[in-house]
Formats: C-alpha cells, sequence, structure tokens
C-alpha cells in the first residue's frame, strides 16, 4: 500500500511533525537530525528563517545542512512563482493502466506531494526503476489522443486543495459571524492512473531531485506544472467531496471515551517512521456478509499486517470499516463503520488464530499484538450510528522482538479459508505491507532476504533507542496548572462564583470520573450530546443533583423573568444545545453540524450573550469551562462555535479554560483556536479523566466530608441526600450536625479560617452558623446571649404543646443594626436538634413554591403521615408582615390535614419596634439599640476575649458600637478620627460618601464589588489583583465585603447603619460635602447605571432612597411627604433647587422608570407650587406607563393648583371674578377626569409588570381616585355655594335643587348686576359638569361603602388605618348631607308651613332621613349589625313608609326594606316593627321574581341565601338554593372580581344550631363572647377562633363532602356547593371524602370554615 502524507504548499504552515515527515520521508536525512529540529519545536515558520550555520549549531552535518537548506529555497519559489501563473492547457482524460506489486490500499487523494518535489530516496533497485520508466513511455504514447480542456486557470485553489486551517482562515475573514458554516478540506478521489502519471512525472525528475543544490527555478516550474495538469484532470473526472476528518483513537491505550464520526476521514494510511509512532492501515470489510466471514477477514488482514509491523519493528494500528484506495465509492480514509452483532465471537476466534498463524512464535504474536478494540461511529448529529471500526494495535517491543524475523502462515478466502501451504514474510514498506517470499526470482529473494537481516539489526538498535526516548520523555505538570486555572492561583474553589461546563458527547467509562462537576458550583452546563439526559452526563449527575433541563431558546426575554423562571442562581441550568434522544418531538431532534449552524446556533448565540452579560454574572467572577469528553473534528463543530461565541463575548479566552481528555483531541482543537484567534488558548491536556476528577476534588475545602442530618421521631437522626437538598432551592437549612468534620480542626488552615470569620462577624459581617459552631465547641467563651433569647426559646417551644393551627407565626420586631437576625438565628442554632431549621433565602420567591419546599423539608426521611419533628422558618428582615402572612396561607393550605406543623420565626425590622410589638396580636418579641446590664456585661467579657486572639479588636466597630450601648459619641469619634483628612475630591472618598448615602436612608444596601473595582479603576487581572479593601485604605475599615443573594455576587457596604450616618454628618460638617452633592455626582457617573451585577440592586436602593416616604402605618416615626433623604436636603441651602436637579437627573438616568418623573412633578406642585412644570412630569409618568398611581398624580397636578389659588383668594380678600371661577372650574374638572380614569385604571393594577413585580406589594387596591374625587367635588360644592349668587334667603334650598339638577340657573333670582351676570353665564358653561358631581358623589360614597363593608384587607387587619379610613369617609359625608339635606330647624319650619305634608313629601323625608344617617343602601344597612344598632328600629320604620307608600317600589327599596327588617329581627327579635318569617320569605320572592337569574348584583342572591339556606331541621324543598349560590357567584365575579383580587370577603352572618331566622348568628354577636379577648382578631384570623366551646355551642356543624378539589354541603339528596376559606383548605390528590364545617355567609356566597375530615 503506497500513499504519500501530503504537505501545504507553504511552507510556513507546516507543523512540527510536519517538518519531520518531510526530512525523514522525502529528504532522508538521519532520524536523529529530524529528531533534534522536532525537540527544539521547529514548525514551518521557524525553519524558513535557519541558515546553514543555524543548522550545523544543533550537531546536523555540513552535507545534510546545505541539502536542507537549498531544498527548501526552491519550495518557497516554486510556491511563490504559482501566485503569479496563469496557464491554459490542454489535458488528455485518457486513464493510464496501473502496474504494481503491492497487494494493499493506495493513496487515493489528488493533492500534490511536495515529497516529489524533493525526494532524495535512495534507488529502490532495478525493478521497481524498470516499471516507472514503462510508465513514463506510456505516459508519452497516449498524449496526443487526450480531448481538450480549455480555459483552465492554475491558481492554489486548483493546484493544492487547502488545508482546513487555510480554508478557515480564508472564511473567517470573509465571514462576518462565527454562525457561518465553515468548508472542510475539500478532498477528491481520483483512479489508480492518475496516481501513477504522478508517480512517472516525479521518476522524470528523480535525478535532479537527487541533487537539491544544482535543481534550477525552470525544473521546478515544470514539474509543478505538470502536477498542476494532473490535479486539473483530477478535479474534472471525479465530483469534489468535502470531507472532515477525525483523529485516531489513542494509540495502545484502552480509551472507551475516543469515537470516530460516520463519513469523516482519517490521516491517510503511513508507513513507518520513528517506530514508536504508528503505521496505519485501512480495510472496508464491504464485503464481510455475516460474522463468520468477517472474523475469518479480520484474522488474516490482522495477522499480515502485525507481521509485517514485527519484522519492521514499528508500531501500527490497522482498522476495519474505514475506506481504502479499492473503494472507489468512498473517499480515502472515510469512516464508514461495520455492524457487530457478537463482538465476543470476532475476539474468540481472533485468539484462536493466533496460533494457527505464528505457530512457534505465538507467544511472541500475544505480547506484540493488542486484543481488538471496537470503536463506536456516531452520526454526525452525535448519536450513536450502532456501527463501530474494529481496530487492533501492535507493539513489538524491543526486548521481545529483538534479533527475531516471523514468518507466517494465512488463509485466504480464495483458497476457502485453508490454511496455506508455505509461510509468508511480510514487512512494512512506505504505506504498504508486502510479502518478500513473493519475489520468484530466486537472485532477488536472497539478495531481498539479505538485506532484511540486515535492516533487523539496525531497526533493533533504532527501536531501542525509540523505546528509550519515549520514556524520558517530559510530561507537564498539568495538574498544578488546573488547579491555578480553577482558583485563579488561590487554591481553593472560592475565588469564582459560577462555573459555567461546555461538554460534548460522553461515553458510559468516563462517567464514573464526573464526580467533579458535582462539586462545583454550577451555573449552568450546555451539553452538546442528545444522549445526556438518557445515559450520559447529565443522567449521572441528576443522580446526586438536582439540574433542571432547558434549550438555548429559553434564555430569551426580560432578565428578572428568566432568573425567575428557569430558577437561576439556585439550582443548575442543564442546557441541552443539540437536542435530545430521550424525547420524540421534532424541534428537539439532534442535528449535524451543517443544519445546527442553520437552526440553532443563533439561538446559543444569543444564550451565550446573556450568559456573559454583566448584569448575568459578573466579569472575572466566572469561568467557562471546554470538557472535551471527545474529540472535536472539525471547525464546524457546535461546541467550537460555541467556543467562538464566548470567545467574541468575553474578548478573549482569559476566562476560557479548555479540558481535552486526550493529546490527539487537545492539537487538533488547539489548532482550531489558532486558526481562528491567532492564541493558544489556556489548555489542560495532560491528565486523564480520572486524574481531573481527583484534582478537582481535593480542591474542595469544603466539601461535606460527613453526612448532612436532620433531627427525626424520638431522638433519632435522618440523612439529608445532596440531591433533597437542591430541591429546596428557596431554603437555607440548618442541619442538626452542621459545621461538624468539614476541616481537620486541629489544621492551621482551619485556624486561619476561624479568625478570618469571627472578624468578618465582629467587624459588621452577617452572622454564620460558623460564628455559633466556634463558640460552641468552646464553651469557655460562649456566644453572646440576648436577654429576649431565653424568652423567644419560651415563645416557640410553647407552640408545640399545644398547636392551634398546623402553622403559627411568631414576630420578631427589631431596630437596624441592633442584632435582632443574630438572635433569630442564635435561637434556631440551638434548636436545630429539636426542629427541622430552615432560613428563607429570598422573600421575592412565589409563596406556593416556598410552602411546597417546607412541606418538602417535613417529609425528608419519613413515610408517614404523622411529624413529630416541627418545621422552624426564619423569614429575616422583612418590613412588612402581609406577604409572610400569606406565605402562613399557603402553608396552612399545603399541610392541609397533616400531622405536622410549621412554626414561621418573622424576623421584622423597624424603627418603631417596640410600638410594633405592643400593637400587635400575635406571639411577638423585640429588641431595640439599647443594651440591658447584664448583656453590657457579656459584651465587656467578649471584648477580653477577642483581644486576646486579634490583634485590633478595637477595630471591631459594629461589636464596639453595641458594647458601647449604642453610644451617639463613640459613633461620632470613630467617623470623625477616621475622615479627618479626607480628600473628598479623590475617588476613594466618592466611593465612600456614596456608600455611607446609601446605608444611612436604606438598611443593608451596598455596590457590588465589581462595580466598585471599575469606579476606582483597578484591572481585573487574572491573578494577584488589587482589590478594593486595599485600594479604599484609610477608609477600608469601615466596610466589609461580603456575598449578597446567598452567593450571587459579592458587594462592599458599611459596617454599620449608624457609622454610615455619622459619617454623611461630618462629610456635610467639616468637608462642605453636604447630601446633595453626594448622590448628584453618583446620579452623574455613568459607570453605575450601565449594565453590571449588583447593578439593578443599586438602582433600587437608589430607587428606595429618593422615592420611598415614611409611614407611620408602616412601622416608620413619621408620616413624610416625600422620603426622608429629599425631606433632608430640603432643609439644605437652595434646597429645593437641589431636589429638581437631583430628580430631574434620575428621571434621566432611569427613564423607564416612572416613579421618578411622578415624585418630581409632586415636588413641583407641593414644595414649589410651579404647577406648569409639575404637569409636564406627571405627563411624563403617564406616558412611561399609565397606571392608576401615575394618573392619579396627574389629577393631584390640578387638584393642588385649585386649593393653592383659592387660599392665595382668600388672603387677598378680594371677590371672586367670573375669570377666576372659570379657572377654578376647569382645574377642577381636570383633575375630576383624572381620578375618574385612576378609577378604571386600578381595576388592572394588580397585574403588575415583570420588571416590578420584584417590590411589588400584592394586596393593594388603590382607591385614591375616588376619595380625590370626594374632596375635589366637595371642593367644587363650597367654591359655588359662596358665590354671591346663592347668598340670598332661598339661597341653600336653591344650590341643593340646582345640584340635583331639578332648577336651572335662569330660575334662581340674582340682582341683575353685572358680576352675577358673568358669573350666572360661567356657571351656564359648567351646567353639565356640576349637575352630574351629585352622582358622581353618590357612586364614589357607594363603591367606599361596599369595598369596606363586603371586603377587609387579606391578612391581620389593621384596626388603626381602617378606623382611619371610616373616619374620613364620615367627615365628607357629613359635609355632603349638610348641603343636600335639610336641617331639623328648616325641617320644623317646613313643617309649621305646611302641617300636612302630601304622600310624596313624606316619602322624601324618609329617604333624606336615611340617607342623613346612611342607612339608604345595602352595605351601609349591613353595617347596623356591629355599629348603631340602637338606631334600626327607626331605620326599619322609615324603610316600611317607603316600601309601603314609594310608587313604583324600587328593586333598591325591596331589598333595602327585607335588609333591615333581617338586621331587626336578629337584633330585636321582640320589636313589634319585626316581621313573621313567612312575611320575609314573601318579600324574598317579589325580590327574586323581579330579578330573575341574570341579575348583575349579588345582592338579591344574598338575600336568598339568608333566608332560604337550610337549618338544623333541613329539609330538601329549597332545592333553588344551589342555583342562588351559582349566581352569586358569577355576579360577584363580574361586579368585584378586581377587589378580590387584594382584599377578601368579609362574613356577616354564620349558620347556628337554632331554627327559622334565628339561625343566622352575626359575626358582631359572635365578637360579644369574647369581647375582654385581647387578640380576638388573631383568633378569627387563624381561624382558632372555631376551636373555642363558646363559637361551638352556637354554630352548627354542617356534613358534606369533598370531591376533586370541589367542597359541598350536603342536606339529604341536596347537595350545595361551598368555597372553603383561605384558611381552611381541603387535602390535595382530589380525594373523594366525607368532611363537615362551619359556614359563613359572605357577599361571594357560602365559605366553609374549620374543615374536618371524617376519618380524623
Amino acid at each position: 500500500m503506497s500513499h504519500k502524507t501530503e504537505l501545504p504548499r507553504r511552507v510556513e504552515e507546516w507543523t512540527k511533525e510536519q517538518v519531520r515527515h518531510w526530512l525523514t520521508d522525502d529528504l532522508k536525512v538521519d532520524q536523529a537530525w529530524a529528531d533534534r529540529l522536532y525537540e527544539e519545536e521547529v514548525s514551518g515558520k521557524e525553519l524558513v528563517c535557519f541558515k546553514s550555520e543555524d543548522l550545523k549549531q544543533l550537531g546536523i552535518k555540513f552535507g545534510p545542512a546545505v541539502q536542507i537548506i537549498n531544498t527548501l529555497e526552491a519550495l518557497r519559489k516554486t510556491y511563490n512563482n504559482e501566485q503569479h501563473r496563469v496557464t491554459s492547457t490542454n489535458i488528455s482524460q485518457t486513464q493510464l493502466n496501473s502496474d504494481t506489486g503491492y497487494s494493499s490500499t493506495q493513496d487515493t487523494d489528488a493533492k500534490p506531494d511536495i515529497k516529489e518535489i524533493s525526494d532524495h530516496s535512495l534507488s529502490e533497485g532495478k525493478q521497481q526503476s524498470g516499471r516507472k520508466k514503462q510508465k513514463k513511455n506510456k505516459q508519452k504514447s497516449h498524449k496526443g489522443s487526450r480531448p481538450d480542456i480549455t480555459s483552465i486557470k492554475s491558481s492554489p485553489d486548483i493546484t493544492s486543495i487547502k488545508s482546513s486551517s487555510d480554508i478557515c482562515k480564508e472564511q473567517s475573514k470573509n465571514e462576518p459571524t462565527s454562525r457561518s458554516s465553515i468548508t472542510p478540506t475539500a478532498e477528491s478521489r481520483t483512479e489508480k492512473s492518475l496516481l501513477e502519471r504522478t508517480k512517472t512525472i516525479n521518476t522524470q525528475h528523480k535525478e535532479s531531485a537527487a541533487k537539491p543544490s544544482q535543481m534550477t527555478e525552470s525544473d521546478v516550474s515544470e514539474m509543478s506544472l505538470q502536477t498542476e495538469k494532473i490535479k486539473v484532470e483530477s478535479l474534472s473526472t471525479k465530483p469534489n467531496k468535502s470531507k472532515f476528518t477525525c483523529s485516531f483513537c489513542p494509540f495502545d491505550q484502552h480509551s472507551a471515551s475516543h469515537r470516530y464520526i460516520e463519513n469523516y476521514c482519517l490521516p491517510p494510511e503511513s508507513g513507518p517512521s520513528n517506530l514508536t509512532a504508528p503505521v496505519h492501515e485501512y480495510k472496508l470489510l464491504a464485503r464481510a456478509e455475516n460474522t463468520d466471514a468477517m472474523k475469518k477477514k479480520i484474522n488474516r488482514e490482522v495477522f499480515r499486517f502485525a507481521a509485517g509491523c514485527m519484522n519492521s519493528r514499528t508500531n501500527g494500528t490497522i482498522h476495519f470499516g474505514v475506506a481504502d484506495s479499492k473503494n472507489s465509492e468512498y473517499s480515502h480514509g472515510e469512516i464508514i463503520g461495520v455492524s457487530v452483532n457478537e463482538q465476543d465471537v470476532i475476539i474468540d476466534h481472533f485468539n484462536q488464530g493466533i496460533k494457527s498463524s505464528f505457530e512457534e512464535n505465538t507467544d511472541d504474536a500475544k505480547r506484540c499484538i493488542r486484543q481488538p478494540r471496537f470503536v463506536e461511529v456516531l452520526s454526525n448529529n452525535s448519536t450513536l450510528s450502532g456501527k463501530f471500526v474494529i481496530e487492533v494495535d501492535v507493539v513489538p517491543n524491543h526486548n521481545i522482538v529483538c534479533g527475531k524475523t516471523y514468518s507466517i502462515r494465512t488463509f485466504d478466502e480464495e483458497n476457502q479459508w485453508k490454511k496455506s501451504k508455505g509461510k509468508s514474510l511480510f514487512i512494512r514498506e512506505g504505506a504498504a505491507t508486502r510479502d518478500v517470499y513473493k519475489i520468484g526470482n530466486p537472485s532477488e529473494l536472497q539478495a531481498e532476504m539479505s538485506k532484511v537481516t540486515r535492516n533487523s539489526k539496525v531497526l533493533d538498535t533504532a527501536r531501542k533507542e525509540a523505546e528509550i526516548k519515549s520514556q524520558r520523555k517530559k510530561r507537564p505538570n498539568d495538574g498544578e496548572k488546573l488547579v491555578n486555572l480553577l482558583t485563579c492561583g488561590g487554591g481553593t474553589l472560592d475565588y469564582y462564583n459560577y462555573y459555567i461546563i461546555v461538554t460534548n458527547k460522553s461515553h458510559p467509562d468516563q462517567l464514573q470520573h464526573l464526580q467533579f462537576l458535582t462539586t462545583l458550583k454550577l451555573f449552568c452546563v450546555l451539553d452538546f450530546d442528545p444522549d445526556s439526559v438518557k445515559n450520559g452526563s447529565c443522567h449521572e449527575y441528576r443522580k446526586v443533583r438536582i439540574a433542571n433541563i432547558h434549550t438555548p431558546e429559553l434564555f430569551h426575554g426580560d432578565p428578572g423573568t428568566l432568573t425567575q423562571n428557569l430558577n437561576l442562581y439556585n439550582q443548575t441550568s442543564w442546557v441541552l444545545c443539540n437536542g435530545r434522544v430521550d424525547i420524540n418531538k421534532e424541534g428537539d431532534k439532534p442535528l449535524p453540524p451543517s443544519e445546527w449552524l442553520i437552526t440553532k446556533a443563533g439561538d446559543v448565540q444569543d444564550m451565550v450573550s446573556y450568559l456573559c452579560n454583566p448584569d448575568t454574572l459578573p466579569r472575572g467572577r466566572f469561568l467557562v469551562i471546554f470538557l472535551l469528553l471527545s474529540a472535536v473534528e472539525a471547525m464546524n463543530d457546535p461546541i467550537f462555535e460555541t467556543f467562538m461565541s464566548f470567545y467574541k463575548n468575553l474578548r478573549g479566552t482569559q476566562n476560557i479554560i479548555s479540558i481535552c481528555t486526550s493529546d490527539n483531541a487537545f492539537h487538533k482543537w488547539k489548532d482550531f483556536i489558532q486558526t481562528r484567534t491567532e492564541q493558544a488558548g489556556q489548555n489542560i491536556c495532560e491528565l486523564e479523566l480520572s486524574q481531573i476528577n481527583g484534582t478537582i476534588l481535593g480542591l474542595c475545602k469544603h466539601k461535606k466530608t460527613t453526612d448532612r442530618l436532620l433531627p427525626s421521631d424520638g431522638g433519632s437522626s435522618v440523612l439529608l441526600k445532596q440531591i433533597d437538598e437542591d430541591s429546596v432551592p428557596a431554603l437555607d437549612i440548618l442541619c442538626q450536625n452542621q459545621c461538624e468534620n468539614v476541616y481537620d480542626e486541629d489544621s492551621k488552615e482551619f485556624q486561619d479560617f476561624k479568625k478570618t470569620t469571627e472578624a468578618g462577624f465582629y467587624r459588621g459581617d452577617k452572622v454564620q452558623w460558623w460564628n455559633f459552631y466556634f463558640a460552641e465547641k468552646t464553651p469557655t467563651k460562649p456566644f453572646i446571649k440576648r436577654d429576649k433569647y431565653t424568652q423567644i426559646i419560651k415563645m416557640i417551644r410553647s407552640q408545640t404543646k399545644d398547636p392551634t393551627s398546623n402553622c403559627v407565626m411568631v414576630n420578631l420586631f427589631h431596630q437596624p443594626g441592633c442584632g435582632g437576625t443574630t438572635l433569630a438565628m442564635h435561637v434556631m442554632w440551638d434548636l436545630r436538634r429539636e426542629f427541622r431549621c430552615a432560613v428563607l433565602k429570598d422573600n421575592i420567591v412565589s409563596k406556593t413554591e416556598v410552602a411546597q419546599q417546607v412541606v418538602q423539608l417535613l417529609r425528608f426521611g419519613k413515610s408517614g403521615l404523622s411529624f413529630t419533628n416541627p418545621v422552624l422558618l426564619l423569614v429575616e428582615d422583612s418590613e412588612e408582615t402581609e406577604n409572610t402572612q400569606e406565605l402562613q396561607h399557603c402553608l396552612r393550605k399545603m399541610i392541609g390535614e397533616l400531622d405536622a406543623l410549621v412554626i414561621i420565626l418573622n424576623c421584622l425590622r423597624s424603627k418603631t419596634a417596640k410600638e410594633k410589638y405592643k400593637n400587635c396580636v400575635i406571639d411577638s418579641q423585640y429588641i431595640t439599640a439599647a443594651l440591658s446590664k447584664d448583656e453590657q456585661q457579656a459584651f465587656e467579657v467578649k471584648l477580653q476575649e477577642l483581644q486576646e486572639i486579634h490583634e485590633t479588636p478595637e477595630n471591631f466597630y459594629s461589636f464596639m458600637i453595641m458594647k458601647s450601648n449604642f453610644n451617639e459619641d463613640y459613633v461620632k469619634n470613630v467617623a470623625e478620627n477616621i475622615l479627618r483628612d479626607v480628600d473628598v475630591g479623590s475617588k476613594q472618598a466618592q466611593l465612600l460618601s456614596i456608600l455611607a448615602l446609601l446605608m444611612t436612608y436604606v438598611a443593608e444596601s451596598n455596590i457590588s464589588v465589581s462595580l466598585c473595582e471599575d469606579f476606582l479603576g483597578i484591572k481585573r487581572n487574572l491573578w494577584g489583583k488589587e482589590t478594593v479593601m486595599d485600594k479604599m485604605e484609610p477608609y477600608s475599615c469601615l466596610l466589609i465585603e461580603h456575598q449578597v443573594e446567598y452567593g450571587v455576587h459579592k458587594a462592599i457596604r458599611i459596617v454599620h447603619q449608624r457609622i454610615s450616618a455619622e459619617c454623611i454628618k461630618v462629610l456635610e460638617e467639616r468637608h462642605r460635602s453636604p447630601k446633595s452633592d453626594i448622590i448628584l455626582n453618583m446620579l452623574h457617573c455613568d459607570l453605575f447605571f450601565r449594565r453590571g451585577i449588583g447593578r439593578d440592586n443599586l438602582l433600587q436602593s437608589l430607587k428606595n432612597m429618593l422615592i420611598t416616604r415614611q409611614r407611620k402605618t408602616e412601622g416608620d416615626e413619621k408620616d413624610t411627604l416625600f422620603s426622608p433623604l429629599i425631606e433632608d436636603i430640603k432643609s439644605e441651602q437652595n434646597g429645593l433647587k437641589k431636589i429638581q436637579d437631583i430628580l430631574t437627573q434620575a428621571s434621566k438616568r432611569c427613564d423607564k422608570d416612572f416613579a421618578f418623573p411622578q415624585a418630581l412633578a409632586r415636588h413641583f406642585y407641593l414644595s414649589e407650587k410651579n404647577f406648569a412644570l409639575a404637569k409636564d412630569w406627571a405627563n411624563n409618568a403617564k406616558a412611561i406607563k399609565e397606571n392608576s398611581y401615575t394618573v392619579d398624580t396627574v389629577g393631584q397636578v390640578p387638584r393642588s393648583e385649585l386649593r393653592h389659588k383659592l387660599e392665595m383668594k382668600k388672603q387677598d380678600q378680594t371677590p371672586l371674578t367670573a375669570e377666576d371661577l372659570r379657572e377654578f372650574l376647569e382645574l377642577a374638572k381636570a383633575a375630576i377626569q383624572a381620578f375618574q380614569r385612576a378609577q378604571i385604571l386600578a381595576k388592572t393594577d394588580d397585574n403588575a409588570d415583570v420588571e416590578d413585580r420584584r417590590h411589588w406589594k400584592q394586596n393593594t387596591y388603590n382607591i385614591s381616585g375616588y376619595m380625590s374625587e370626594i374632596d375635589m367635588t366637595m371642593t367644587v360644592f363650597d367654591i359655588v355655594k359662596g358665590l354671591p349668587v346663592f347668598e340670598g334667603k332661598h339661597s341653600h334650598d336653591c344650590l341643593k335643587q340646582f345640584f340635583k339638577g331639578k332648577m336651572h340657573l335662569t330660575s334662581i333670582p340674582t340682582d341683575q348686576s353685572d358680576s352675577q351676570g358673568e358669573l350666572i353665564d360661567v356657571l351656564k358653561d359648567y351646567e353639565t359638569f356640576l349637575i352630574s358631581l351629585k352622582s358622581v358623589l353618590d357612586n364614589d360614597f357607594k363603591f367606599l361603602e361596599e369595598y369596606f363593608t363586603y371586603t377587609r384587607e387579606k391578612g391581620l387587619v389593621d384596626r388603626e388605618k381602617q378606623d382611619k379610613n371610616r373616619n374620613w369617609i364620615s367627615e365628607h359625608f357629613k359635609s355632603y348631607i349638610s348641603l343636600f339635606c335639610s336641617s331639623s330647624e328648616e325641617k320644623q319650619r317646613a313643617k309649621k308651613c305646611k302641617p300636612k305634608l302630601s304622600l310624596f313629601m313624606e316619602t322624601e323625608e324618609c329617604r333624606m332621613f336615611l340617607e342623613e344617617n346612611r342607612a339608604n343602601n345595602f352595605p351601609r344597612i349591613l353595617q347596623f349589625l356591629e355599629f348603631r344598632n340602637k338606631m334600626i328600629e327607626q331605620i326599619a320604620e322609615k324603610h316600611s313608609f317607603i316600601y309601603k307608600n314609594a310608587s313604583p317600589k324600587s328593586l333598591q327599596d325591596r331589598m333595602n326594606h327585607l335588609l333591615t327588617h333581617i338586621i331587626l329581627k336578629l337584633s330585636k327579635p321582640d320589636s313589634k316593627l319585626a316581621k313573621t318569617p313567612k312575611e320575609l320569605n314573601d318579600l324574598l320572592k317579589e325580590i327574586l321574581q323581579e330579578v330573575g337569574l341574570q341579575h348583575q348584583y349579588p345582592e338579591p342572591y344574598y338575600l336568598a341565601l339568608l333566608l332560604l339556606w337550610p337549618g338544623r331541621k333541613h329539609s330538601d324543598q329549597n332545592k333553588d338554593i344551589k342555583t342562588y349560590v351559582e349566581r352569586i357567584r358569577i355576579s360577584c365575579r363580574k361586579q368585584f372580581s378586581h377587589i378580590f383580587r387584594a382584599r377578601t370577603p368579609i362574613v356577616h352572618f354564620y349558620l347556628g344550631k337554632s331554627d327559622g331566622l334565628n339561625r343566622l348568628i352575626s359575626k358582631a354577636a359572635l365578637d360579644n363572647c369574647f369581647i375582654n379577648v385581647v387578640k380576638r382578631n388573631v383568633l378569627w384570623q387563624s381561624a382558632d377562633i372555631f376551636k373555642e366551646q363558646k363559637i361551638k355551642d352556637k354554630l352548627l356543624r354542617v356534613n358534606g363532602t369533598s370531591e376533586q378539589g370541589e367542597l359541598y354541603a350536603e342536606y339529604g339528596n341536596l347537595r350545595i356547593p361551598v368555597r372553603p376559606t383561605y384558611l381552611g383548605g381541603i387535602r390535595s390528590g382530589h380525594s373523594t371524602e366525607k368532611v363537615s364545617f362551619y359556614v359563613g355567609f359572605a357577599i361571594d356566597g357560602p365559605l366553609a370554615y374549620d374543615i374536618q375530615y371524617e376519618d380524623s
């Protein structure tokens, strides 16, 4: 088999391997000299720079040195001439006959061979020379018969097919993006005649080539031209077929991970080189019909090949399933593969056949010939093709073959596989295996055998030296290099926040060595193995860790949504980048590279851009690892395209490393990188996967060496598996053996870690579990116990003795910076063996999701339904209780009827902690910024302990502030001393002032380390860079670097809020750096507003600092119109102007946030009274986002302007002119229109945008539009009422009639003056608007009455807030009544004038009475159950009169009448006005007949529930009740669904044990049973009140069933749907169960309370 290795036309492109090959195979120089250049790493680029003197210095003799230099120069000139030559040739396509004595495959590539130009080999014998002369003559004889091929240009593209590197370089210039398909090396299959012609041409110039120093340029050109002609002919007779190349399986290694790719090509077959580099031979096995034929053919070819290698003393590999030159259908070396069903049969036959062939040399053969290796063949879409390439390695070690020759028996198919009579002596000659014994001429045979004998001795020596040299080869210390790359030189895996793994096809044998993936903090894995989930690396990872399976297209959209939906940062995202085989879906099908580039490359590139975005991961703080588990064979491989995407996004390879599991794969990968980037990259290639695994596992200093345990029944423990812990990412679980056996606690490393951790905590960092562990291990130095510690412990334990609910809450109120969170965590640490303890990591996670994870924590290690170990869940640093209450509701619902308990320790930060505690109705405690004497003593003792260990504990300012009992003088001295010589213009001082300002006004605010580095100008070098803390000296003692959001990134903040406040004072008073300058400096700095990690948190802190107002109802000291910072700046010189500048700049910076222009509008109309600018900015806010809040601000501008002008008018004491009136009414109209629009928008406000959801309070409904409209309307009434037109004797009556629309302006008497006429003209212009105001006011009052009567806020009701709103409504209603209802004096005068009123007038008087007493509509009447029930008889009398005498009777009159008498009957059953049950039912029947079943309001059906619901002595006669329940739900959804999203319905009546109407018991009546109970509200909220005996005595428990998640009350055959309350809940699983419950009646239907299952 003859095949010549091809070299690139340009010498500069040769690799060092190709240089060595050229020297040994082409120039035939001594092997030692070629190896010397190889060891000096001389590639083509270096070789062209050599001179003869340089070569002689390396020890190369003068003759060979001149030969090398002259031949090299000739090659370079040839290439240069070819670049300018354009020739037209006529080339015959007549094929030339071939004549060869070789029996194996031959070269089919059409590339011209550099060797033919520079062949200095010795004569190959007379026989070969004769053959070549014959070929030359044949070639000449056929010249005249060739057809013409005209105008074919000879160019580098034709004369030599470029290497993949050349083509990729050109394409990288022409293609703008990395998504483009990369054209592979073109390999054209040619026929033997073309190859023979090439040989003939080479023979013609053999003599001249042997003397390179005498070879002329024309000689070289002539050879080149003839080579070009042969090339053109080869291209014209065969179509071009593009092929990628594959690297060989590692020689003589068990590399099961190596795979070949179908239709890719292996490098050409090769002859011996340095004896240790294996030769290769290919066999297709195309005609092996079955296993029997296959095994025989394999044995025949293997043994002849092996014998040739053993006799030639060269390593070698024979490959089956790879095309050789005999197969014209395929390219030479093309991987086809063979189907093998019985590998064991082939192996058994192979082992049995060795003895038959080698006979007496069997033992040597077994030692040299390796077992067959079955290498899997992948389809080009990375899935298994089911085929194999069968390979056999031959290793003729010197100590085995020295001095021997091996002849064997062969078995030929033509002889029916019978053993040959004679033996064969095979040797390797070039790329072929030749049988020496087939030489027919005895003399020639004898001469050849003598030559073989001589060569064997030389080869034995060479083999021995080659083996020694290969053993001496030094392997680089890649283990140390890997450690440095992964740790950034730090020795631990703490430097990088996250790792991104990019990997490809794995092999089952590799999976056991991928344990290290489970220890790295993986952000995501980009996997190109379609089998990964089924049986690959993803499958292995998910055995012990949680990984969410994603696809690249999921990484599109809003970053906040992505983080939430994909659970990024909390759980590993495993991204399948080329489909998956375990799901039969079109979009998940694996694709070959060419299709992948078109279909999926764009999504992967976008995903990489998202991952490299500084908003996602901080630059320099994550590392991308390309883990190449299989070789990358082509530059258009998807994983290489992904490498280029990372390269472009990260602007280089600084944060990218490549780990290759084989040397061959590494060199190819490295070449690809250098071709595209001209950089080598950071690579690990000399370690096996098992070594990589062990090295990384050794870096895991914090690896949990013992199993983590959770407490279980009877003092036992259960194992917390890592995969279970991963499944609850919202929880930080505290195990009972937390921190144990992590370190060798006698080591220096542990002592250093302990010292650093302690120092961080006492300086101001958040407490860690380690701090409690250290104290626990040193009983003589305990952790400081606060006075409230014991009380909180008792409070929590008491909840477990007789729990009233499956989820209870305990509040701990604390002032900022006084140790509240530390106290809560101290309590949890000491209860970790009794409770299953966990900390909620993130308050924005869905409460339903958190509840599910808490229930999972309950279930870990349990199989039954009883859970004796409660969960203690810490919700820390929450500033509001609503979210925690919502979590409590979700937990109660999720736990259902399980025998389990969850205690929420709710840690609430509040400046008024003590007041919060006093007003709280559930179990609570508080701590403030004041230490008791015992606590002060404990701090003194702790300081002495710290002085023994730490050098300067006095600099632990957070600790020292508490030790000083929060002494203001101490804090002041610290700030003044450190800032004494501060240069406020320096970057350090500017950053310190910004951090201090943020921390002063927003607790725990910080700036990410990466932003600080950018601000300070710190360059992110890979190792040994300057840190922020170093750069901030001498102020770094005031700063702390800490992890944010459980390790997402690191940030810098001031150590304590009191120090930050004092620093701001010092900067302002002593260094003339006021707050306004600091915030403006920040707003003018572009860097803080660029994309980067932590930017969103910083902007939210900025927003809180500039926007968030103080409210007493939320725990603040006072109510403010603006944020505390804005209020403070207002007191500065030119404060209003500075506020304007600050908010203007903030609006420009955050141009998509409506809050800043809204605040600026408020500033202009409240503080500066600049209403024109206020209007502009309010409209700007509305343009950014139109919601009820921005539109309300638009209305507040004219409202404030009107008030301001009225105030100015009052001060001026000038009469109101017509122009003034017009202006006032126009302002009022604009304001009211805006408020009406706000009312409409309020219905959709709770559908918050994604970007607002993180800081969005869920249970709010904006009623400002209604309240502002009421206020504005009353103002208009006052303006009109004060006009001279209405100052006459009967003015009040005229005014009432005018606003009621019963009197026109022309009918109002005036004094006919010009001024009054002008006023009347203005009123006429606005008459329609003015007349509409009364109905507008009525609707507003009606809505608010329904809002407060039918619904209440979710969670614990804020009585103070509720009473404040009711009082406001009451005051405005009184003003309304005084205007539209007659006074008592007027009524008396009217009666004197008309002692006998008409029936109509008397009816109207009743209506006015009811309106005046707020008893004229349904929700107002319901309030008489709780308030003013002494008036109910009087109210009932008026409604009865209206019902009796009104004509016609309205539906509202009927409903008011019936509801009043129901309340009267319940409140005063003995009243003479009380109606009988029959009369009430007749009234109901009348109402229901009128409304039917399509009424839009729920009130008629609510009355039906009250009167028709079955009682104790039930019957199923009222079957329509089920229909009315359905109708009340439908109508309520239509009218109040927008309110119920934020509020919950109020139950006014419960079903009691009596009969008739007496079965209805009002909530007010039940409250009277607990009139002396302080925490009555809590009992209702938690539903614990239904466990009280007084309630059980009064209420009727109704039997029913739960089916498919629905609840029904059952009365015989009657089944009525009932909605379970949020507190009750029903079991999950949609099981059909018998239940019982209490029934309450709300405006949206019947509700079920205290649901109990019959089986429990």
